[in-house]
C-alpha cells in the first residue's frame, strides 16, 4: 500500500509552448506583424516601417520592422519584455504618451516566434544614450528544455548617435515563400487596421517590399474605397437615438437629429458606437463613374472592393481581427439581402467601420485568441443596432434608385417574352440609329426589366406556396393526434372514476382539465387555419366578415395580450373566400403590432381599431392604430414589393405587395391619412365585387 504523502510542486512548463502559444493565438503572418506594429503603436511611435530584405522578393530572408517609439531601457528588459503573458500594461489603461493600449496580453513575442526561428532586437531608450541588445533563437524552445532553463544573452552599448527606438530583425522566416497576393493580403491588412474615423493622426505604417512597388510606400486605403456611391456616418448614443447624415454621389442627401432606431424601450447593450458605411451598386451602371473617375477597368474596381469589403470594427483607433475580413460575414448580410436583394445590401457592396472604446463598451472584449470578441448579450446587442442603423442607409438607396434595371436573362418559363431575336432582325433591317429601332430596343428593355420584378416576386411566392402545401400537411395530419389524445384523457378519466378515490381524482382533476383546454387551444387554431390551405384557399364559403375578423385577432392573441392592445369590430354576412380576407387581415394586423411595439415598447399598449362598414355591391375594412403611421414620403411606395422600414431589415416587403395582388378579384386595398379617429396608420380593404351581396 502506498503511503499518504503530502507536499508541495511547482509547475514546470516546458520551453515549446512559446512556438505552440504562437502558433494558437497568431493565425498566420499578417496576423503576427500586425501585432508588431500594435506594439510600436504602443511604444508612442508616430512611424513604423515594416521591411522586406532579400535577393529574391519572393523569398525574404528577412523581415525588419522599425519604429521611433520611445524604446526600452535595460530594466524594462528584463522586467516586462523577457515577461510572457505580462501585467505591465494592464497596470495602467494607457500609454506613457497617453495612448489606449492595443497588445494588452503582452503577446508580441509569440507574434515574432510565429514568423521566424531568430530574433534580433536592438532597443533605445529615449532618455538613454545606449542600447539594449537581445538574441532570441526560438529553436532552443524545444521539447527538452524547460522555459526557466532557456538563457537569454543581452548586451548594453553605447550608441549615442542614433534616434531612440526599437528594432526587431526577423530571420530564417518561418514561411519561405511569398506569393503577390500574400504581400497585398498584408497590405490590405495593414490598410484597415487603422480606423476610418480619423481619430489617429500622429501614426504611420510604412511598407516597403522590393519587387513590388504596389504594395510599397505609406499604407492607405486604395482609390476606389475612397469614393463610394452611398455614405452613412453618425453615432448611436446610449440612449438608441442615431445623429448623422447620408451622403449620395458626395452630397448630403438626408441628416438625422436624435433618431430613434430602436424600440421606445429599448437601448443599446453593448454601449454607443459611432459608424460609417461605404457603399456601392456593383452592376455596370454603378460603377461606371469610378471607371471614367480613376480610369480602372469594372472588374480591378470590383476586386479592391472585394479585398476590403465587409464591416470592420475597430476600438480606440484599431481593427479588431477578423471583422470585416474578405469572407468574414460576422452579420450575415448576405442571407439577409437574399431575402430582400431589392433593399437590403450585401457583405460585398459595403465597406463599414464601427467605432467602439474599452471606456464606453467595457463588455464588447477580446477573445483570448485574439481572433474577434466575446459573445455575449453585448455583442449580439451591438450587432443587431448596427442593422438598425443600416437600414436607414438601405431605405435611402432603395427611394434614391430606379425602379428600371438592365436583366439579359430569361428563365424559361419567361422564354415567350424573349425579344432578343426581334430586335436584332430590326437592327439588321433598319439599322441600330433607326427610330423604330430605338422604341424595339427600349420595349425589350421594358420586358426584361418587368420580367426581373416578376422572377423575384414569383420566387417569393413560390416559398410561400411550399409554406402552404406545409400547412396544409400539417392540417391534415394533426387531426389524427389530436384525435387519438382526447380518446386516451376519456379512458383516463374512466379508469380514475374506477379505480381511484375520490381525493385521487382530485389530486389529477385540476391538471387534466389543462390539458383538455390545451387540446381546445389547438383543435382552434387548426380550424382557424383550414381555410389557409391550398385545397380551399380560393374556395367561395357562406361566413360572416365580422366572425373572420374575430378570428384573425384570436389568431393574433398572444401578441395582443403581451402587448396589451385593444381592439373593436363590428358584423356582416357575405360569400366569398374567406381565405383571401384572412391573409390580408393577418397582414395588416401584423404590422400594426409590429409598428406599436415599436413605437410604444413591448407591453406598454396601445391601440388597433377594425371599423367594418358595408357598401352597396360588398363591403369595407378599416384597420387603424394608434402607431406612428407611415411617414409621407413612403406612403406612395409602401405597396411596392420588398420596399420594408422595419428595423434591422426584419421585414421581406411583401405583406402589402400580396395583399394588394390577391384583393383584386374583389377590389382594392390602399392607405388612408385622411382617418381622424386614431393618430396612427389606417389601411382601407375595398370588397366591391364577388363577394355574394
Amino acid at each position: 500500500m502506498t503511503p499518504i504523502q503530502n507536499g508541495s510542486a511547482k509547475m514546470r512548463p516546458r520551453a515549446r509552448i512559446i512556438n505552440l502559444i504562437g502558433n494558437e493565438l497568431i493565425s498566420d503572418e499578417p496576423v503576427a506583424i500586425v501585432e508588431l506594429v500594435k506594439n510600436a503603436y504602443d511604444a508612442d511611435a508616430t512611424e513604423v516601417e515594416v521591411r522586406f530584405e532579400g535577393r529574391d522578393s519572393t523569398q525574404p530572408e528577412r523581415i525588419v520592422v522599425r519604429d521611433d517609439g520611445i524604446g526600452m531601457d535595460l530594466d524594462t528588459v528584463l522586467g516586462a519584455w523577457f515577461e510572457p503573458g505580462t501585467i505591465s500594461k494592464q497596470s495602467g489603461q494607457r500609454s506613457p504618451g497617453g495612448r489606449p493600449w492595443l497588445g494588452a496580453k503582452g503577446i508580441g513575442r509569440f507574434a515574432a516566434a510565429r514568423l521566424s526561428e531568430t530574433l534580433f532586437m536592438e532597443s533605445k531608450h529615449q532618455e538613454s544614450g545606449h542600447s539594449v541588445f537581445v538574441m532570441l533563437n526560438w529553436g532552443e524552445f524545444d521539447d527538452e528544455s524547460y522555459l526557466d532553463d532557456i538563457e537569454i544573452d543581452y548586451k548594453v552599448l553605447p550608441r549615442s548617435g542614433i534616434p531612440h527606438g526599437t528594432t526587431l530583425t526577423l530571420e530564417k522566416l518561418r514561411k519561405i515563400r511569398w506569393r503577390e497576393e500574400d504581400f497585398e493580403r498584408l497590405q490590405v491588412r495593414l490598410a484597415r487596421l487603422a480606423s476610418p474615423f480619423r481619430e489617429i493622426s500622429d501614426f504611420k505604417i510604412k511598407l516597403e517590399i522590393p519587387g513590388f512597388a504596389q504594395f510599397s510606400g505609406e499604407v492607405e486605403p486604395p482609390q476606389p474605397v475612397l469614393q463610394p456611391k452611398y455614405k452613412l456616418q453618425g453615432k448611436l448614443d446610449k440612449s438608441g437615438a442615431f445623429s448623422g447624415e447620408i451622403h449620395m454621389n458626395g452630397n448630403v442627401t438626408v441628416s438625422f437629429d436624435s433618431r430613434r432606431v430602436g424600440r421606445t424601450d429599448e437601448q443599446p447593450l453593448c454601449g454607443p458606437f459611432e459608424v460609417e458605411v461605404r457603399a456601392w451598386d456593383r452592376d455596370k451602371e454603378g460603377l461606371e463613374p469610378i471607371v471614367k473617375s480613376l480610369g480602372m477597368g469594372i472588374s480591378e474596381i470590383r476586386r479592391t472592393l472585394n479585398n476590403f469589403c465587409g464591416v470592420s470594427v475597430y476600438r480606440d483607433g484599431f481593427r479588431i481581427h477578423p471583422y470585416g475580413e474578405q469572407g468574414n460575414d460576422w452579420l450575415n448580410l448576405d442571407n439577409r439581402s437574399r431575402q430582400n436583394p431589392a433593399r437590403n445590401l450585401a457583405n460585398n457592396q459595403i465597406i463599414a467601420a464601427i467605432r467602439i472604446s474599452r471606456e464606453d463598451n467595457p463588455s464588447l472584449q477580446d477573445r483570448s485568441t485574439r481572433e474577434g470578441m466575446i459573445i455575449n448579450n453585448e455583442h449580439r446587442a451591438l450587432e443587431t443596432w448596427f442593422k438598425n442603423v443600416l437600414s436607414l442607409l438601405e431605405e435611402e438607396r432603395y427611394r434614391a434608385r430606379p425602379r428600371r434595371q438592365k436583366e439579359e436573362r430569361t428563365d424559361l418559363l419567361f422564354e415567350q417574352l424573349d425579344m432578343s431575336a426581334t430586335t436584332r432582325r430590326v437592327n439588321e433591317e433598319l439599322g441600330p440609329k433607326h427610330h423604330v429601332s430605338a422604341l424595339v430596343a427600349d420595349a425589350e428593355r421594358q420586358v426584361l426589366a418587368g420580367i426581373k420584378q416578376i422572377q423575384e416576386t414569383f420566387s417569393r411566392l413560390l416559398v410561400s406556396a411550399g409554406l402552404g402545401q406545409m400547412v396544409d400537411l400539417v392540417i391534415h395530419e394533426i387531426g389524427a393526434p389530436l384525435g387519438k389524445t382526447n380518446m386516451e384523457i376519456a379512458l383516463i378519466e374512466r379508469d380514475m372514476e374506477k379505480w381511484c378515490s375520490e381525493t385521487e381524482r382530485s389530486h389529477f382533476k385540476e391538471r387534466i382539465e389543462k390539458i383538455k383546454s390545451w387540446q381546445e387551444q389547438l383543435y382552434n387554431l387548426r380550424g382557424r387555419l383550414d381555410p389557409q390551405t391550398p385545397a380551399k384557399r380560393g374556395r367561395a364559403t357562406n361566413f360572416s366578415v365580422h366572425e373572420a375578423i374575430e378570428d384573425n385577432f384570436r389568431l393574433h392573441e398572444a401578441l395582443l395580450k403581451k402587448q396589451h392592445i385593444e381592439g373593436t369590430n363590428e358584423l356582416l354576412p357575405v360569400n366569398m373566400s374567406r381565405a383571401i380576407l384572412d391573409q390580408i387581415m393577418a397582414n395588416l394586423i401584423d404590422n400594426s403590432i409590429y409598428w406599436l411595439m415599436d413605437e410604444k415598447g413591448v407591453g406598454n399598449g396601445g391601440q388597433i381599431r377594425a371599423q367594418l362598414k358595408p357598401l352597396e355591391h360588398g363591403f369595407r375594412i378599416l384597420i387603424a392604430d394608434d402607431g406612428p403611421g407611415v411617414p409621407e414620403e413612403d406612403q406612395s411606395r409602401i405597396f411596392e414589393p420588398y420596399f420594408s422600414t422595419k428595423r434591422g431589415g426584419a421585414g421581406m416587403g411583401l405583406g402589402l405587395y400580396i395583399s394588394r395582388l390577391v384583393i383584386e378579384p374583389y377590389g382594392k386595398v390602399l392607405y388612408r391619412n385622411d382617418f381622424e379617429e386614431m393618430p396612427g396608420a389606417c389601411f382601407e380593404a375595398r370588397f366591391e365585387r364577388n363577394v355574394g351581396r
